[in-house]
């Protein structure tokens, strides 16, 4: 099973939480959610800048690039953590390639990608999502053998997540039915991480190329760190019924004798 999932699937039945019987003081907080760093392919120093300031998995990216020369870079990887690439057409024999070279988990472009490579289970698949996605479309992804989907940038130009934004992306997770990972640009703010995990995401995919990167990292996992308690995702509104109708019905009327 892929590394990353594995991960998902502890903090999504609980395994976040602190667990033990010690003092609270000596236990450490486990994180509520995974964090990713995206970074291109062959791209060594932002890759030991990921593994040193503690991401979870790194995402590889490659764009614009060929087939062969992505390959040969991949394969002289070595690293601690799990990794995975975003190839915006895979194969299924790519995808066995990428297996042999121990690549974790592949995230695919739905539109692109032969629908074969859902038929291979030695690799985590995650699957990009634009928000823009059809409700009907959104659902199927259920029934397919994807184990997350990745939540893509909604493409606005302000610099903060909107209610609106979170109305697209709630809708967009509860068809699809999956672990969520959500793609964090370089201007999000941080406070928007707490907005992310009370809709459900579990995983941050953290763009490394931008300036400073040792540093936004620092801050997004201080963010997580700081996450409330676990709670339900949003309100239930229940209905109430008239007080009168149950009144009566527990005074009925006398009932008058025959003669």
């Amino acid at each position: 099973m892929s590394k990353l999932l594995e991960k998902l699937e502890r903090i999504s039945e609980g395994g976040g939480q602190p667990l033990g019987f010690g003092a609270a003081a000596n236990r450490t907080k486990a994180s509520p959610m995974v964090i990713v760093s995206s970074i291109p392919v062959g791209n060594a120093e932002l890759a030991i800048i990921a593994v040193e300031s503690g991401a979870d998995a790194v995402l590889m990216t490659a764009e614009h690039r060929k087939k062969d020369e992505i390959f040969t870079q991949l394969r002289s990887i070595t690293m601690d953590i799990p990794w995975g690439i975003f190839l915006d057409m895979a194969t299924r024999k790519e995808t066995e390639q990428l297996i042999e070279i121990g690549c974790d988990f592949v995230v695919l472009n739905p539109a692109k990608t032969p629908a074969a490579v859902l038929n291979e289970e030695r690799i985590g698949k995650v699957l990009q999502i634009d928000p823009s996605l059809s409700d009907n479309l959104a659902k199927s992804i259920n029934r397919l053998s994807i184990d997350a989907v990745l939540l893509s940038t909604l493409g606005r130009t302000e610099a903060h997540i909107t209610i609106q934004d979170l109305m697209a992306y709630e809708r967009l997770a509860a068809a699809a039915g999956k672990h969520l990972l959500a793609a964090i640009p370089p201007a999000l703010p941080i406070d928007d991480v707490e907005s992310l995990w009370a809709l459900g995401v579990r995983g941050l995919v953290v763009d490394m190329t931008a300036k400073n990167p040792e540093l936004r990292l620092s801050q997004i996992k201080e963010a997580i760190q700081k996450l409330p308690a676990r709670k339900k995702r949003g309100n239930r509104v229940s209905a109430t019924l008239p007080l009168f109708r149950e009144e009566k019905e527990a005074n009925p009327p006398e009932e008058e004798d025959d003669y």
